[in-house]
């Protein structure tokens, strides 16, 4: 599901949607019957017929078509893929466009696939690769005297500076487009110019601007022909009115956002186009919403479902379904709300099945919007039921509604994931959490929903589940962890107790009673946003640190983590690391004695410095098993996956090349049960990097990792891991005690008392 379509791009306030024109600003026209169902279906927005009809075209001009027709249907093809959210299939078709244009001057439609295939790797959110070809397409349409590709290009590149943040760069090449798209009298690439520019001005604080350049593209769209596009244009008007006037914090702009959903529903009408029908009446509901106006919100938002359903459309349903529970819930009508957003948990469900082969389904901003919520806003309504039961002292019912909850927040873990990897087969290890699996002995499993007002707490623990609410808002529990974690990297300073001794209060004193009565050894967190870039081992009641008492573990969601104990028996591992400095960053002097103290523990191979390569590693896993991999290396967990990296001796190792590496051994006898990493860090405050972190093992194919949130002393690291292995050498020692004991030992040297030292330790995934 990331980037789901450009549909969700323009969804809420906080979200970018940029107009595209048609697929090429140059006058491009396909040949045949079947070229023209795919022009009429994309007329009226029935985008996977015209891709029904697109692919036979395709296929039948390759035969015996003119090369220029045969880009065409690709370029058109490529524009539905990306309205359905399948970017991949739209960068594979644009890429076969290009390599048909053959070399630079060689196609007149060599700058519009440029411009297209730029346009596709910005969804993607490879940003440098579009500027580069978006650069080309504009320098080559310059050259060839190609005006519209030129102003296309120039479009494209203002919205890629808008994904940059970069609004007066793209003010400026707004203008320049919008000088050009006049010049070439190509009203629609004017018509989606004005209203880039108004969006552009709004987020740059210029809001009466925006209204302005709004209404000189509601008349530009005004004198196009009826169509999709059109009915789109009026939809983008209506939002970005509807964003300019939220940014003022005044009621701007009300009118001026009704009459263009209106008008789009009208076009929509006309060309029936249902899906532009449900979005028009979608967000007319959302601004009744906005003013509480609830029954004719509701009248608008269950025409959008209806239309929404006709037109096979569940990018759009979800949304409606969505709205539909907002609406139920603030009339007081908690079962029919509940109902509604069960629908739309189960429409993004089979979307993100239907994107199974797509590596992109969201985008960032989309997921933390308009994915996110659906799933919190059930859970939400699931533990006001299981309240409910309680006060009526009906235990199975109470529970029934927790382990409800408990699955639904196990779904948006997976669906965080995959936005995080960008990649939907980073799937879980189970398709449903049941009742055994949270309620597991001397076992306590935490899950933290931060709601804005209070926390909810849900455990599971051999003797069943529970739920505890703790009265700390979600504003002032981010504001102490972020606190907590600066503060536990100053190694001088004890000025964190205070903060560790209030999330104590906050996250662990709440269940001492199921610690202390349960005979619980272990605590198990499944930790949700700011909550994963803090070590719960550094945690203190006000005498000791919580890893003094419990072996203590994270997991990205119960349904991602093989929990089953594994007998282990002869135990081989394969060393990596780097202790020389390389490509700008610092020796790691200490990891040679780390390596050789390991060694005399276990069978293994070692690869240091300069034999520490992506393919000599490759090659040592494609013919020996082992079930630990050891790095030790410098690496960085970055909020975007592609940015994070080990390093190796001549380049960075990337999180899919990791995958690759550590999925050699999936099928065997022996597939790799623990991956360490000695010397990784993600930033303090980042809460995607630290998703990054906590989802390592799952996405890499390991049971578990061991990893750091934070650089610490070499010498330190080296000597707690040392002594994991050691303990860990012990079969009946789980991974988790091993650690615990690690960090203990580490304790009590005098120089490592801090836990600035022996904190930033995560045992991520299986702890048996």
């Amino acid at each position: 599901m990331k980037a789901l379509l450009k549909r969700i791009i323009f969804v809420s306030a906080a979200v970018l949607f940029f107009t595209c024109s048609e697929v090429s600003a140059a006058d491009i026209s396909g040949s045949g019957i079947l070229t023209s169902r795919m022009q009429a279906a994309m007329q009226r927005g029935d985008f996977r017929q015209a891709i029904a009809a697109g692919v036979a075209a395709e296929s039948h001009l390759a035969e015996k078509g003119p090369l220029e027709d045969r880009i065409t249907v690709l370029l058109r093809l490529s524009s539905c893929y990306q309205s359905l959210g399948h970017y991949r299939r739209a960068l594979d078709g644009l890429k076969k466009a290009l390599q048909l244009t053959g070399e630079p001057g060689g196609n007149p439609l060599r700058p519009s696939v440029l411009c297209a295939l730029g346009n596709a790797y910005m969804l993607v959110e490879q940003l440098e690769e579009a500027g580069n070809l978006l650069k080309q397409a504009h320098a080559l349409s310059i050259g060839e005297g190609d005006v519209n590709a030129s102003a296309s290009a120039l479009n494209y590149l203002g919205n890629l500076n808008v994904l940059r943040k970069m609004y007066g760069d793209a003010l400026v090449a707004y203008t320049d487009s919008l000088s050009l798209a006049k010049e070439a009298g190509n009203q629609k690439l004017t018509a989606g110019l004005f209203a880039n520019t108004a969006r552009a001005m709004a987020l740059n604080g210029r809001p009466e601007e925006a209204g302005r350049y709004l209404g000189l593209a509601f008349q530009a769209y005004h004198e196009l022909g009826d169509s999709h596009e059109k009915a789109y244009g009026f939809i983008n008007i209506g939002q970005n009115y509807r964003t300019a006037g939220i940014s003022t914090g005044k009621p701007l702009f009300r009118e001026e956002a009704i009459r263009s959903f209106v008008e789009a529903a009208a076009v929509a009408e006309r060309v029936d186009d249902r899906l532009s029908i449900s979005y028009a009446a979608g967000y007319l509901g959302q601004l009744k919403e906005d003013d509480c106006l609830y029954d004719d919100a509701l009248r608008f938002t269950r025409r959008a479902l209806i239309a929404a359903q006709s037109a096979g459309a569940p990018e759009s349903l979800y949304l409606w379904q969505w709205q539909l529970g907002r609406l139920l819930k603030a009339q007081g009508n908690p079962e029919g709300a509940l109902l509604a957003y069960k629908g739309g948990v189960y429409t993004l469900q089979s979307i993100r099945q239907e994107f199974s082969g797509d590596c992109k389904i969201y985008n960032q901003l989309s997921f933390q919007n308009v994915i996110e919520p659906v799933y919190l806003g059930l859970v939400e309504l699931l533990l006001r039921q299981a309240d409910l039961s309680e006060a009526k002292d009906n235990k199975p019912l109470t529970e029934a509604y927790l382990i409800e909850a408990v699955r639904n927040i196990e779904l948006l873990k997976t669906a965080e994931l995959q936005d995080y990897f960008q990649n939907t087969c980073v799937t879980a290890v189970k398709t449903t959490v049941e009742r055994q699996d949270i309620t597991i002995r001397n076992t306590l499993t935490v899950y933290f929903i931060p709601q804005p007002d209070h926390l909810d707490i849900v455990l599971g623990s051999p003797a069943g589940i529970k739920k505890i609410r703790v009265n700390v808002d979600r504003t002032t529990l981010t504001r102490e962890i972020r606190e907590f974690r600066l503060l536990l990297e100053k190694r001088t300073s004890r000025e964190y107790l205070p903060y560790a001794q209030r999330l104590y209060d906050w996250l662990v004193r709440p269940f001492e009673r199921e610690l202390s009565s349960q005979e619980i050894d272990t605590i198990v967190f499944v930790p949700d946003g700011p909550l994963r870039t803090i070590p719960f081992s550094a945690l203190h009641d006000g005498r000791t640190f919580l890893i003094n008492r419990f072996a203590v573990a994270i997991t990205p969601g119960m349904s991602l983590t093989d929990s089953r104990g594994v007998k282990r028996e002869k135990v081989g591992l394969l060393l990596t690391g780097l202790s020389e400095s390389v490509q700008g960053f610092p020796a790691l002097p200490y990891v040679p004695l780390e390596m050789k103290t390991i060694r005399q523990l276990y069978d293994s191979k070692l690869f240091l410095n300069s034999q520490f390569r992506i393919p000599l590693v490759r090659k040592e896993l494609e013919v020996s098993p082992y079930s630990i991999v050891h790095i030790a290396s410098h690496g960085e967990f970055s909020n975007n996956a592609a940015e994070t990296y080990l390093l190796t001796w001549d380049e960075r190792l990337t999180m899919d090349q990791l995958e690759q590496l550590i999925r050699i051994s999936r099928f065997r006898k022996t597939p790799v049960e623990l991956l360490t990493l000695s010397a990784c860090q993600s930033a303090a405050g980042n809460d995607r990097a630290a998703l990054g972190l906590a989802g390592l093992s799952v996405k890499a194919g390991a049971r578990s990792a061991l990893a750091t949130l934070w650089y610490i002393n070499d010498q330190a690291s080296s000597d707690l891991v040392s002594e994991f292995y050691r303990q860990l050498s012990d079969p009946l020692v789980g991974k988790a005690k091993a650690l615990q004991q690690a960090q203990l030992t580490l304790q009590k040297d005098s120089r490592y008392q801090h836990p600035c030292y022996w904190a930033p330790f995560l045992l991520v995934g299986n702890w048996r």
